[in-house]
């Protein structure tokens, strides 16, 4: 799947991410705390995404707010992603 950031911003709650994806507009509310976890963890995929040629794994799976995000590498340096909810 891929992922596109729309818009972030501060809400009563924490942080709202809205992002675009093949599955359509995701939205995403979290503490700053999931928010930055899921930030670190999607830069650290998508480094080993570009070092990936050959396998499809998921690699780390991060709770923001209500949604588990899991992130992963497929081949040809490709990333995964899976938004599900709780």
């Amino acid at each position: 799947m891929s992922l596109e950031l729309l818009e972030a911003h501060q809400t009563d709650e924490g942080l709202a991410i809205t992002f675009g994806t093949e599955d359509g507009v995701q939205r995403l509310v979290g503490t700053p705390e999931e928010v930055a976890r899921l930030a670190r963890a999607m830069q650290q995929v998508a480094v080993l995404g570009q070092l990936n040629e050959h396998e499809s794994m998921w690699l780390d799976s991060v709770a923001v707010g209500d949604a588990i995000v899991k992130l992963g590498v497929a081949p040809g340096g490709q990333t995964r992603v899976l938004i599900s909810r709780r």
